[in-house]
């Protein structure tokens, strides 16, 4: 019971005096040298403060004694009850529940492991004290007739470091997965001089595409190296300017312009599924998180659907026409695929090698689309 009761008040004084939940340094080892106040009370007990400044004696007011050894007589029934049951063991587990959330108690796991040596008329005892399943205090207590001598050591930052470690590696995955969506702007490219297609209008012309990608770590959890995959919907939008529409004459795409109507919109709208599969190398910060990272692979996909999109205003009221219709587009995509990024900014760019519309159907024309990726 003695044995323990040591324990307990040690951690608690471990706490008074600034020893965080992660084993940090105290306040003394932050701030140096402090001044020891010793308060004799009348059965023998001594109090010892340890402060700083006289404004730490001050702030010594709004602690309430009686609430703190209240709750340490509670831990303390509490252990006397495990240790008269486990007579004899140098591991005793004890778990306290904090009030906290009525509905969800904060559980706080103990684990004593005791080793003890006799040196002459000194009885040296260490505990080794867990708490949860990273934080442990070792705690010597040595006696030696009517005094009873207690040190508690904290673990070292390499200590803690090494723990942090272990537990990344416990919990590494090599191949994870994650949504993120992918935001930009497109644009027509490698036309011919010789056909018929308008310009786009660079913010109507917008890019969106649902992704959901397989991240592959390759060679261990610090290599940089990663291959991207999974599944991308893809919607692009192509906003002609110049009051252009799009039409399809006898199987073969036209452009073209319109003098007696000025459209609002004239688009054009294609949704398509890719499948990228792409080399990166991600390197991490000395927090662990995301640094720079590049990467170039390709894709491949297929067209779901397609349609025009036409709004006018005529004799005063706004219309509408939207036209459903595979205007020739090609059905099958591939090309290539990018990244460049540093934490969680990422840039994409995406350039199909396919023409946009099939072979003698419509203007020779290649869609580059480049912009933000978010949520990754």
């Amino acid at each position: 019971m003695k044995r323990l009761v040591l324990l307990f008040t040690a951690i608690f004084m471990a706490a008074a005096i600034g020893v965080s939940a992660k084993g940090g340094p105290t306040i003394g080892q932050r701030l140096g040298e402090q001044d020891t106040i010793v308060i004799k009370m009348a059965n023998g007990a001594k109090m010892i403060l340890q402060l700083q400044n006289i404004q730490q004696l001050k702030a010594f007011q709004n602690y309430s004694l009686d609430s703190l050894m209240r709750e340490l007589n509670v831990y303390i029934a509490q252990t006397d009850s495990v240790e008269m049951a486990n007579q004899g063991s140098k591991n005793i587990t004890v778990t306290f529940s904090k009030s906290g959330n009525a509905a969800n108690p904060e559980n706080v796991s103990v684990v004593v492991t005791e080793s003890n040596t006799q040196t002459g008329t000194a009885n040296k005892e260490r505990h080794e004290i867990k708490i949860g399943r990273n934080i442990k205090i070792d705690v010597d207590v040595e006696e030696d007739g009517d005094n009873t001598k207690v040190n508690v050591a904290t673990p070292s930052k390499a200590e803690r470091d090494s723990t942090k470690a272990a537990k990344a590696e416990e919990n590494y995955k090599s191949t994870r997965s994650g949504l993120d969506i992918d935001l930009g702007l497109n644009n027509f490219i490698n036309t011919a001089s010789d056909q018929t297609i308008p310009d786009l209008k660079p913010l109507g012309s917008r890019y969106v595409s649902l992704n959901w990608h397989i991240n592959s770590q390759v060679g261990g959890r610090k290599s940089p190296f990663h291959i991207i995959s999974g599944l991308e919907f893809a919607f692009n939008n192509y906003m002609f300017d110049d009051n252009y529409i799009v039409r399809d004459v006898n199987n073969v795409t036209e452009f073209n312009r319109i003098t007696d109507i000025s459209f609002q919109k004239s688009k054009l709208t294609h949704s398509s599924v890719n499948v990228p599969l792409m080399p990166m190398l991600n390197f991490k910060r000395d927090n662990g998180k995301d640094g720079f990272k590049i990467g170039a692979g390709g894709f491949a996909g297929y067209r779901l659907g397609s349609h025009s999109k036409l709004k006018y205003n005529q004799d005063g009221n706004t219309e509408k026409d939207k036209t459903r219709d595979n205007f020739n587009l090609s059905d099958f995509q591939y090309g290539l695929t990018g990244v460049i990024g540093y934490g969680n900014l990422d840039l994409f760019m995406k350039y199909n090698m396919n023409d946009l519309f099939k072979e003698n159907r419509g203007p020779q024309a290649n869609v580059i689309s480049f912009g933000l990726r978010l949520l990754n």
